[in-house]
């Protein structure tokens, strides 16, 4: 089943990416800055949270704004994603009764749309974890492959949620109040290992927290990261493309009668 959909989303790779590009303009239509958010915003943040650990809380991780950085980055891919999921079936209600297309070219254009705005923000404030850290250049050949097992974990949580939401009209408003608790519970403005030990679990609990942490591994402390980790990572990929693809199409066939 899973090779069947590949191949549609192979037949309709054009109609894919013109409908990521046309969400993305979307997204920015009216803005001056434009896709230039996409770094403008997660480098704000990390300004203002580096002033209240550094000055306030007197913080001694170095360079505490790439520290930041390094995992805010893949989190806002993340939580962008998310967050649209649940509405993007019923938004694109109109092109589904119109076109025939598979139904799943919907959620992937969508992820792909925040995908693309991700990788624009990682490449230009790439060069900045360099001259910080020169050392780190021997780790980025590894950075496509968590990228890789960050999309793929994305675009299975995404399938099922924008399926899920074509039954749940709330489904938006939970994932909002769920994304901002998750935020806490994902190691961005700290590390996994500053968190007490009768607590860690807790954090270790959440999937994201291991792609954060391969993320800072690599453009922020200078190594691989740790290979369970990584194993981590690509295993709770693997999972959830099974889970929400499988989900997706056993909904396929019925989702036009409640968009």
């Amino acid at each position: 089943m899973l090779i069947v959909g590949l191949k549609n989303i192979y037949v309709y790779r054009h109609t894919l990416w013109s409908m990521s590009v046309s969400q993305l303009r979307a997204k920015y239509a009216g803005s001056i800055l434009g896709i230039s958010w996409a770094v403008f915003t997660p480098l704000l943040i990390s300004v203002a949270v580096n002033f209240v650990f550094t000055q306030v809380m007197k913080t001694e991780i170095r360079a505490f704004s790439l520290f930041v950085l390094s995992a805010l980055l893949p989190w806002f891919l993340f939580s962008g994603a998310l967050s649209e999921s649940a509405t993007t079936m019923k938004q694109n209600a109109g092109l589904l009764k119109q076109f025939t297309i598979p139904k799943v070219i919907i959620p992937v254009s969508m992820v792909l749309s925040n995908f693309v705005n991700f990788l624009f923000g990682l490449l230009v404030i790439l060069p900045v974890f360099i001259i910080c850290d020169i050392t780190i250049i021997k780790y980025l050949a590894l950075l496509p492959l968590i990228i890789l097992a960050q999309l793929i974990f994305i675009m299975g949580v995404c399938l099922f949620l924008s399926a899920l939401g074509v039954y749940f009209q709330d489904l938006s408003q939970i994932l909002n109040i769920l994304l901002m608790l998750l935020f806490w519970l994902t190691p961005v403005f700290y590390s996994v290992q500053s968190i007490p030990l009768n607590w860690r679990w807790l954090i270790l609990l959440n999937p994201v927290t291991c792609y954060m942490d391969i993320y800072r591994s690599l453009l922020y402390g200078g190594s691989h990261g740790d290979l369970g980790i990584w194993a981590l990572c690509f295993i709770f990929a693997l999972i959830s493309i099974f889970i929400g693809y499988i989900f997706f199409m056993r909904k396929e066939s019925e989702l036009l009668k409640y968009i």
